[in-house]
């Protein structure tokens, strides 16, 4: 459990023709995680992965157009998903297979959107026409009188806002008839009236300045008022035939839901089946898989090779070397698991690296009750957690987080228990002690929860360096640590701040500990002659002083449990105080009274409760972790096909594929 699990390094080898069987193999296990090892010869997948990826880019791309999510945030209720069961003979049939129906599905998408857009852009073009009708309209302008004018030169345009006040400039100096006026985000209305003498001029403007002349005023045979009818006419046909088109698209989207899930799913899978393939060990003839196998499920592992392959396939294994890097697979009882979750933010543990997660189950819950130690807040925290991650069933992290919020609900109680305190009052006789009656008490217990969390740390760090073998580092390094603070610790405890004391004797038992802690790894390479010294000495030299700045303050780090509850106490205390000056209000008083403290305390409880939950998590990342935990592991990662909409099974080559 404080462990991550024991693995075994295992290699397949097999005909090479029967991969794909091997791999349905190691899928149905689902317990094998697959290393990338290097191929004997030149063939490669790399030309199929990359159309694969290609399929996957499309598939995304008709989903996102048809506003099909890939996965709902939050699932309360468990979803009956029809999975398809298909049988294939090889990956790369089925590869092209789903390249033509991907095809097929986006000339259809794609066939009702440029429809859409078709119908959107004559709509923009027919309301830009309305407008300038509307204008004409107003001032009374007849387009067929404008074009029976022959010592008048007119313009009806459209100019980009941008340019409107450049243009007024331009002809400022003309003797012209201007008007404007905005008809679109980016395009204004222009109508320009001069002598036509100045044409030549007012054309050559009007070019600089992006004006585009309305080319349907020529064609206008009718007054502006028939011309308007006519065009909303047409609008409310485009308008009954775009929606039409959006029921299109709707249909097309609930339609193809189902199956363009399960296509993505299936080119995912595709996808990652030839990535494995590129890089397993290939000769002409066989093919060698290598990867890592948990311990106790090794002989399970040989069933399902047998049972799909027979007797065609060697199976050899061997506990890793020290060269080798297993993955890191967490092992943990249910009441621990949701708290890997908070170990990962850091990082997986290494291979030969102490896990964390159980005594953190414990601690994270603890602290986060003495911050947040009110037994009603606790009592909501629980229930509303443990509601939660029981509705919850997708994602699984959402559900993971609410089982944690019920473990710090937990300590909430416990605390509260102890404090006599519910929703910020003193209800009953505290079983331990009030904090807010013995502040230097609690302070004093504050420090004393960071000293047992901080020297754990170290004690963890003397594990993990026995655990790697490294036996020198476990005395030179982690061993001083743990001596010269407890020691510290005790001294402190037992002389207080009495200098005289200090100087009679217990400061060399200090300084013969900082001593070896910074020199006793220089000397064993001196001796030994195994590393530089000058190397290993600067290093110990700022290690030491290191340790020595940062001890003093992530010690007193922990002295914010007590300032946080007090900060808890006083939002609460505030809250009521409120209320009581409300409850005089006439008529309303009492009820706006309890309006009041029930807001006051979900706002206490949210507000308050992500402010402990952030320094609860920095406890144990700064001044816990930083003490023993690298976080440096690469997650065990089997391979398993995804098969949520689609049942994949890969038969041999013998048999002929089957959907069903």
């Amino acid at each position: 459990m404080f462990r991550p699990q024991r693995m075994i390094s295992v290699t397949i080898v097999c005909l090479k023709r029967d991969i794909d069987i091997a791999l349905n193999a190691l899928n149905e296990f689902g317990n094998f995680h697959i290393e990338e090892t290097r191929s004997l010869e030149s063939e490669s997948c790399r030309a199929l992965i990359e159309e694969a990826e290609r399929n996957s880019a499309r598939l995304n791309a008709v989903m996102e157009r048809l506003k099909i999510k890939r996965q709902i945030a939050v699932r309360i209720f468990e979803r009956e998903v029809r999975r398809e069961k298909l049988q294939v003979d090889d990956w790369v049939t089925l590869l092209k297979n789903v390249s033509k129906e991907i095809s097929d599905l986006e000339e259809e998408v794609n066939k009702a959107f440029e429809s859409l857009k078709r119908i959107n852009q004559k709509t923009s073009e027919l309301q830009r026409y309305s407008r300038i009708l509307e204008i004409l309209e107003r001032f009374n302008i007849d387009p067929r009188a404008l074009r029976k004018l022959r010592l008048i030169y007119t313009i009806v345009a459209t100019v980009p806002i941008r340019h409107v006040i450049g243009l007024e400039r331009a002809i400022s100096n003309i003797p012209v008839i201007y008007y404007h006026e905005e008809i679109s985000d980016e395009r204004a209305f222009v109508f320009l009236a001069t002598t036509i003498k100045n044409r030549q001029l007012v054309e050559r403007i009007i070019r600089t300045y992006d004006v585009k002349p309305f080319p349907d005023i020529e064609m206008i045979d009718q007054k502006p008022s028939q011309a308007l009818s006519s065009v909303r006419k047409q609008l409310r046909e485009l308008s009954e035939k775009r929606e039409e088109a959006l029921k299109l698209i709707q249909t097309l989207s609930s339609k193809y839901r189902a199956r363009l899930l399960a296509l993505r799913e299936i080119v995912w899978n595709i996808e990652n089946a030839l990535k494995v393939k590129e890089k397993v060990l290939k000769t002409k003839r066989l093919v060698q898989i290598s990867g890592y196998v948990p311990e106790p499920s090794f002989h399970l592992l040989e069933k399902y090779m047998k049972k799909s392959l027979g007797d065609n396939f060697i199976l050899l294994s061997s506990n890793h070397g020290k060269s080798e890097d297993p993955p890191t697979a967490l092992l943990n009882p249910p009441f621990v698991k949701p708290f890997e979750m908070i170990t990962k933010l850091y990082g997986l543990p290494h291979y030969d690296e102490v896990d964390p997660t159980p005594a953190m189950a414990v601690t994270f819950p603890l602290i986060f009750g003495l911050m947040f130690g009110d037994l009603g807040h606790g009592a909501i925290l629980f229930l509303g957690g443990l509601l939660l991650s029981f509705m919850i069933k997708y994602p699984k992290e959402w559900r993971e987080f609410c089982k944690i919020l019920a473990a710090c609900g937990l300590g909430s109680i416990l605390a509260g228990l102890l404090f006599g305190e519910a929703f910020g009052r003193h209800v009953f006789t505290p079983l331990w002690l009030d904090p807010f009656d013995n502040v230097i008490t609690f302070l004093t217990f504050s420090l004393l929860v960071g000293v047992l969390q901080i020297m754990t740390g170290f004690v963890l760090n003397f594990v993990n360096f026995m655990l790697r073998g490294e036996c020198i580092n476990a005395l030179t390094v982690s061993l001083p640590k743990i001596i010269f603070y407890g020691l510290a610790v005790y001294l402190l405890m037992e002389f207080k701040l009495n200098f005289d004391l200090w100087l009679s004797g217990p400061i060399f038992y200090l300084s013969a500990a900082l001593f070896f802690l910074i020199f006793g790894k220089p000397i064993f390479t001196l001796i030994s002659r195994k590393g530089e010294f000058i190397h290993v000495l600067s290093e110990r030299l700022f290690e030491g002083s290191e340790f020595l700045l940062s001890l003093l303050s992530n010690t007193m780090s922990y002295a914010r449990i007590l300032a946080l509850l007090m900060a808890h106490w006083a939002l609460l205390t505030a809250t009521y105080a409120i209320s009581d000056l409300a409850s005089t209000i006439p008529m309303f008083g009492q009820t706006v009274e309890w309006i009041m403290i029930i807001g006051g305390n979900i706002f206490v409880m949210a507000f308050e409760g992500l402010i402990v939950f952030i320094h609860t998590l920095r406890l144990h990342f700064y001044e816990w972790f930083s003490k023993f935990y690298e976080g440096t592991g690469t997650a065990f990662q089997p391979y398993k096909y995804r098969q949520e909409y689609v049942e994949i099974e890969v038969l041999p080559k013998r048999r002929n594929t089957k959907v069903g």
